[in-house]
Parts: structure tokens; C-alpha cells; sequence
């Protein structure tokens, strides 16, 4: 999972340098925006499995057209997925994302802002176990399960002030491939085990976040 780590923090690093480049025009307003959230999966099956994950996003909100209603966000983030199968064991689900989220300004209550929105994630998928004994000592298993996918959301966003919390819905059906090895061992027991299964990882999320402007 190194090189989708990689990519994010280069994404982020990226929309850091466009968003300070064009603050420092005065030409386009820019907000620093950032999110911590839970995310749940709708299908029970694979929810029994990983019941909530912790999320983190963030990205550089760009601010355009009409009074400066409409909002454009190049993104990266973070969800991680746990199970903790016994006192040693933890598998784990990681997904790194990198997108654009789109928002637009709809209505005001007082000092209550309204964002209905729409985001696009390309994302890197990675089970595997975590090992640890004692507090020191901690190893990762190989990946038995990796891929790829676009994930789209909709939602809306509720700020006042600084501060805003969201809520929305994730379409996300990737297809990951199994480790080659467990296909091997799987065959030489008599088991034919796909190369690959496309896995419904749909979700809700709910966040809450900053809204800065440096």
C-alpha cells in the first residue's frame, strides 16, 4: 500500500500548492477544509464483518461562480475498517482515496448554510491481519484481498461558521483480486477459489469538519 499513500499525500501536496498559489493571487477565494467521520456499509454481510470505520478527508476548497455559492474541493482521505478476531489479531480493511467533491451554496437559515453535494474517489482497497504482542511489537500480514475502484457520494453539508457537519451516501463496488498464494493453497485442497469478486462496499457516512479560509 505504499505507492497509494504515496499518491494521496502527492494529491494533497499538490492541491496544497494550487490553493496557496491562488491565494496568494487574491483571484479565487480558497478554504482549508478537513473532516473526521464514521463511515457504515449498507450490505449486512460485509457489514458483520467490519460494523463501522473511522474516516479522514482533506482538501483544498476552491470558491466560484455567483457570489461565490459554488464550491470545488480536490480531496484525499483515509477510512479504515477493523475486526478484532482474538486478543493478537486485528483484520483490517484500509481504503485510501484520492478525488474532487463538488458543493454548492443552496439556501441559508440565519447564520446556517446549506451545501448539497456531489464527490468522485478513486480509491486504493487493502485486507489484511495486524499481529500484535505486547505494545512494542506489531506486524502486518501480506494482503489477501487488493484493488482498485471509482466510488461516487451524495450529500449535504450543514455549516455554521467554521464548522459544518455532513452526511451522505457512498456508491463503491470494486473488484478486488485474492492473493495468488491462497488461491494455490486453496487448489491443492480441492477448492477453486476466483481470482477475483466484486465486493458491494456501498455506505453511509457521517462527518463533522472545518472550514477555514487562511
Amino acid at each position: 500500500m505504499r505507492r497509494p499513500v504515496l499518491r494521496t499525500v502527492g494529491w494533497t501536496v499538490l492541491c496544497w500548492l494550487a490553493a496557496l498559489h491562488l491565494h496568494a493571487q487574491r483571484s479565487v477565494p480558497v478554504f482549508l477544509e478537513g473532516e473526521f467521520g464514521i463511515d457504515r456499509f449498507s450490505d449486512a454481510s460485509v457489514r458483520s464483518v467490519f460494523p463501522a470505520g473511522a474516516a479522514f478527508r482533506l482538501g483544498a476548497a476552491f470558491a466560484l461562480g455567483d457570489q461565490e455559492r459554488l464550491r470545488l474541493r480536490p480531496q484525499g482521505g483515509v477510512t479504515f475498517f477493523g475486526n478484532k478476531i482474538d486478543e493478537e489479531v486485528t483484520e483490517q480493511l484500509l481504503v485510501i482515496k484520492a478525488g474532487v467533491q463538488v458543493s454548492y451554496d443552496a439556501f441559508f437559515l440565519g447564520r446556517t448554510t446549506f451545501f448539497p453535494y456531489l464527490g468522485v474517489d478513486y480509491n486504493w482497497v487493502s485486507n489484511f491481519d495486524m499481529e500484535s504482542y505486547g505494545e512494542d511489537e506489531v506486524s502486518y500480514s501480506k494482503s489477501y484481498l487488493h484493488g482498485t475502484g471509482i466510488s461516487q457520494e451524495v450529500g449535504v453539508r450543514v455549516q455554521v461558521g467554521e464548522w459544518y457537519a455532513k452526511v451522505g451516501y457512498a456508491l463503491f463496488r470494486p473488484r478486488l483480486r485474492v492473493r495468488r498464494s491462497i488461491i494455490d493453497d486453496d487448489l491443492s485442497s480441492g477448492y477453486r477459489t476466483p481470482s477475483s469478486h466484486i465486493f458491494p462496499f456501498n455506505s453511509f457516512n457521517i462527518s463533522v469538519g472545518f472550514s477555514i479560509r487562511p
